[in-house]
């Protein structure tokens, strides 16, 4: 794969790298009104010291400077100029937004499922979902996203693209990459991590619309490769082994939830889960078999484990197949 590559920068380096064909239009209009802003201030500031320097009473029985109560053409100037400069922002700003909710005829289909708290990417002509995804550079890409259950906001800084995700209705949005930037591999061709555990390279992709505990772990990662790279479907890369599979489902569906090392997150650690007795909310006592698990799976609501609030969503079959939630069986007895 393709080393990490520096994008443009802005002089200032108040924003992400420019990525995208959109980045630079974006990145004007947000440093016009900081500008725009910064003279506001500067000229308001400057005045107020002013007057109060010049025009401070300098005896206790100064009579007034001036019984003006207003100023018309002061007024009319001080309110058109700001109006006149928010429509030109608002224009502006409009044409960028409705730019990024029409797609070229020629670019390339995604769907994206938002739930909480994660992601499915399902590229073109893939029935799959990935955990990361990969866009080729110089393309135009479109996102068609919907929600499972509450409001999240799909949101790639590099590229300029958020788009809120709305429950019961199909958001769409599209950029065009412009900088290669794909995983950094090692020499054994797994994605290299750094110090805190997050992966090198790509573009970073968030939830930036607060939806519950689990907010914050929404985070993956937008790959830009050459296009024969994209040709080679890195993201349909599922492992040979149902082992393997099985801790890829858990990556793209539950880690957000579950732990694989005993800590208590939104629901039940899987570390021992298999075999495990307790009670649910209603006094019951369960043990955790393979017909236990695969129920919790597509049934969560039935039985809710003593201690956890009941927020796990549904798995369909259309969103995890029976032979998906088979690896999982089998890379949960794994943990131990």
């Amino acid at each position: 794969m393709v080393q990490p590559v520096i994008a443009f920068q802005d002089p200032l380096g108040q924003l992400p790298p420019q990525a995208s064909t959109f980045a630079g239009d974006v990145d004007e209009l947000f440093y016009f009104l900081v500008w725009v802003s910064l003279a506001s201030f500067g000229l308001i500031l400057a005045l107020l010291v002013y007057s109060s320097i010049a025009h401070r009473r300098k005896t206790p029985d100064q009579p007034a400077l001036s019984n003006t109560t207003h100023n018309t053409t002061l007024e009319v100037v001080w309110t058109l100029i700001p109006t006149v400069v928010v429509m030109l922002a608002f224009a502006w700003g409009l044409k960028g937004n409705l730019d990024q909710q029409v797609a070229p005829a020629d670019a390339l289909q995604y769907r994206v499922e938002a739930f909480k708290w994660g992601w499915n990417f399902y590229h073109p002509g893939a029935t799959t979902a990935s955990e990361h995804i990969y866009v080729p550079v110089d393309k135009p890409v479109k996102f068609t996203m919907t929600s499972r259950d509450v409001l999240h906001s799909f949101y790639v800084p590099a590229m300029r693209a958020k788009r809120d995700v709305v429950p019961g209705v199909k958001q769409i949005v599209w950029f065009q990459p412009t900088v290669e930037n794909g995983p950094l591999l090692d020499a054994a061709g797994q994605p290299q991590t750094d110090a805190f555990g997050n992966l090198i390279g790509g573009f970073d992709l968030f939830c930036s619309e607060y939806c519950g505990d689990g907010h914050s772990v929404m985070h993956r990662k937008v790959y830009v490769v050459s296009q024969e790279q994209f040709d080679e479907k890195p993201w349909d890369l599922l492992p040979e082994d149902p082992v393997g599979r099985g801790e890829f489902y858990y990556k793209l569906n539950c880690v957000a939830c579950h732990s694989v090392d005993g800590s208590r997150l939104v629901g039940p650690s899987f570390l021992g889960l298999v075999g495990r007795e307790g009670r649910h909310t209603d006094g019951n006592a369960y043990t955790a078999d393979e017909a236990y698990i695969r129920e919790s799976i597509r049934k969560p609501m039935a039985k809710v484990v003593e201690g956890y609030a009941p927020v796990m969503p549904e798995f369909t079959e259309a969103q995890l197949s029976d032979e998906a939630v088979g690896d999982i069986l089998e890379w949960l007895k794994t943990l131990k």
